[in-house]
């Protein structure tokens, strides 16, 4: 098992990485993840021009280098009979390929969009080595979308194909991105099957940060004994397995909170690392949210790549500045102060030349989007890539500013709600040794005060919204589940006014969330591409209860 972190695309140096590993292997049966040659998911680089042929002749360069061995290897290729593109994956043994095996089941749901690229294939793959009958499911065709609400029920089962014709063992090439608690249920349903026909399944999961994607590796071996092998979570890795093994003992090894952590530190220090860029700027505010995404930053890129901006307001209070301060002091970065009052008066004065008056939220918003021209010109002035920090929930509901909080070339999270981020920052704070800190990096009182966003006297969040316990209860619902004000009100204890008023935001936003950075995924439905809502919509169309 060779758990394997390529970049999109670098065919060459994924290609080198593969031989490499393979070498230091001594296995008479080596599996890598799906799309091991070009990295998952390579989208709009299937059209390019002569894409396709350079994964085709990298196929041909491995099972020259690696000949003594039987090895599995994921790329696209052309069907030369119908001229069109297959999810693939080859055998290959001495300097041949023995059979190719084509994805059946092509997800196109959340993230996915593989019917826009491939065909499916018509044909199950198992082949003999050893006395064993290997069958290939690869990733979909052997999950079948049991992990996601928003899966289609396939009628096809590529597995029940491959077991009604003997096989005995089932390698599980796959690129299936995280989602907090995903791995587990995965080792829980191999497992299961293993059991119930008595088999050995071997699963290679692709691991590393692509764009918004983070995949968690987890690869693993199980069988009706118990599980034989496992890979760590988030690392690149390689490990022999028998068989005829003993099942070893496995620990979950992180809680929700210390998965997303994980996944986002990983998708940070993947996207800096392979778009060849080496420092992070973000703005400090002394609220939670900066807070939690320079910790992760730090963590991911160390503290000399990570400077952070305070840009304080006549209406920032002395305790955020502290508290940003203090927050720079823990993790040890340098900072830069920026005070806004000559920009923001500079702006109130032209409005008031031109006869126009500043108020209400334009006056609000205009602050938050000078912050964002500062913080755009010192990441052009320093070369450094901008992370915003806003959360889930409140780019669920709009509480956002395009071009000022928004601004930023990765949004860190957000696809984590509000409660989750006090909670992620908790968990931080208890288990800093673990991620490299002497001492808590995120001062008490960022995590226990209100939140505001002060920008007028006195504001706090819940002046505009329901308290956040309340709100992302409803959000969850709504978004990860897809459930209407009906179903909602069956499972909450609030009003159909109350749910429906935070669903209204929620579609109102969806020009700005189309907008914004890319955003990591730590959930089942990820604002962007894993949630591809109109801009232009209302929701008038009759509910169970107007029917009945």
């Amino acid at each position: 098992m060779i758990q394997l972190n390529p970049t999109v695309g670098d065919v060459t140096t994924n290609t080198n990485n593969i031989i490499e590993a393979v070498l230091k292997m001594d296995a008479d049966f080596i599996l890598t993840p799906e799309m091991s040659i070009c990295g998952y998911p390579p989208r709009d680089l299937l059209y390019c021009d002569g894409f396709i042929q350079a994964c085709e002749e990298a196929v041909q360069r491995i099972a020259q280098a690696c000949s003594d061995q039987t090895i599995l290897v994921g790329y696209p290729r052309q069907d030369y009979g119908t001229g069109k593109i297959r999810n693939s994956v080859s055998v290959l043994h001495n300097g041949e390929v023995l059979t190719v095996a084509d994805k059946q089941l092509l997800p196109s749901y959340d993230v996915f969009d593989e019917k826009r690229y491939f065909e499916p294939g018509e044909n199950f793959c198992m082949f003999e080595l050893f006395g064993e009958k290997i069958g290939i499911a690869i990733c979909e065709d052997f999950w079948r979308g049991f992990d996601s609400s928003s899966a289609p029920t396939y009628e096809h089962n590529p597995v029940r194909q491959l077991l009604d014709a003997g096989c005995s063992v089932l390698a599980s090439p796959s690129a299936s991105p995280f989602v907090a608690s995903k791995h587990q249920s995965h080792l829980e349903y191999a497992l299961d099957v293993a059991n119930e026909h008595s088999i050995t399944i071997a699963v290679c999961n692709q691991v590393g940060g692509n764009d918004d994607l983070v995949f968690n590796g987890g690869s693993f071996v199980v069988s009706s004994a118990g599980v034989l092998g496992t890979l760590p979570l988030f690392e690149v890795g390689a490990m022999n397995v028998s068989l005829q093994g003993d099942s070893v003992e496995v620990v979950n090894e992180y809680c929700n909170d210390e998965e997303r952590c994980r996944a986002i530190i990983l998708g940070i220090k993947d996207y800096f690392c392979k778009t060849g860029h080496s420092k992070a700027l973000l703005g400090l505010s002394g609220g939670i949210d900066s807070a939690l995404v320079a910790t992760l930053a730090v963590i991911a890129l160390g503290k000399d790549a990570v400077t952070g901006v305070l840009m304080p307001s006549r209406y920032s209070s002395i305790g955020s500045v502290e508290d940003a301060e203090q927050l720079a002091a823990n993790l040890g970065i340098a900072t830069v102060t920026l005070p806004i009052e000559h920009m923001h008066a500079a702006f109130e004065q032209i409005f008031r030349t031109s006869c126009q008056e500043s108020t209400g939220l334009a006056e609000e918003n205009a602050q938050a989007r000078i912050r964002g021209l500062l913080l755009m010109a010192l990441s052009n002035q320093q070369g450094s890539l901008l992370l915003a920090t806003g959360n889930k929930s409140e780019l669920a509901v709009g509480y956002s500013t395009l071009y000022g909080d928004m601004a930023g070339a990765v949004s860190v999270i957000g696809d984590i709600y509000k409660t989750d981020v006090w909670s992620m920052s908790k968990l931080l704070n208890h288990t800093h040794s673990l991620f490299g800190f002497s001492s808590a990096p995120i001062p008490q009182s960022s995590i226990t005060k209100p939140p505001t966003a002060e920008l007028r006297p006195n504001q706090l969040d819940q002046d505009s919204l329901p308290s956040y316990d309340e709100l992302d209860a409803v959000l969850r619902l709504h978004i990860e589940l897809d459930l209407g004000v009906d179903e909602i009100e069956e499972e909450l204890d609030c009003t159909r006014e109350f749910i429906s008023n935070i669903i209204h935001m929620v579609d109102i936003a969806q020009f700005k969330r189309d907008q914004a950075s890319v955003i990591f995924k730590t959930s089942p439905r990820t604002f962007g591409r894993g949630r591809r809502m109109p801009i232009v919509m209302k929701r008038n169309w009759a509910t169970s209860r107007e029917i009945t």
